[in-house]
């Protein structure tokens, strides 16, 4: 199997996808404000910055900026970490909590429709293949 046309293929596929909505509403919710918002209401966890760098792939430096916008927009507050006072904890407030929800109903949403337009079958594949791409490279890194 010819893996290097495969690849370029996919580039190319890819690229397309960028136009569908569902595709679009997906890759606001891995970046930035979105990503941090849906990253802490996912998490039960105490949430410092250095994991979303992490979880980021950013530098602490972008992440502190993100961090400043965000609570001078009142989606997150700050506070010192009651288990380490070293530490900062990030945590959502009442209007970050109330904004992801909204955009996440709406990418739910326009994902639905998506996966509904493939079919269960394709729709339960699509599914399988990401999951498999995602353990394959947790096992290999």
């Amino acid at each position: 199997m010819d893996y290097t046309a495969l690849a370029n293929e996919l580039l190319s596929v890819r690229a397309n996808l960028l136009q569908v909505p569902a595709s679009q509403q997906l890759s606001q919710m891995v970046k930035g404000e979105m990503f941090v918002l849906n990253y802490l209401v996912t998490h039960e966890t105490i949430i410092h910055p250095k994991e979303l760098s992490e979880k980021m792939a950013v530098t602490t430096a972008r992440i502190a900026s993100l961090l400043n916008h965000m609570e001078e927009k009142k989606l997150i507050s700050r506070y010192t970490d009651p288990e380490d006072s070293r530490q900062i904890v990030v945590i959502l407030t009442q209007e970050g909590k109330l904004a992801i929800q909204a955009v996440r109903a709406k990418v739910i949403s326009y994902v639905s429709t998506m996966l509904e337009g493939l079919g269960p079958e394709d729709a339960e594949a699509y599914i399988r293949i990401q999951k498999k791409i995602w353990n394959n490279y947790q096992q290999n890194h």
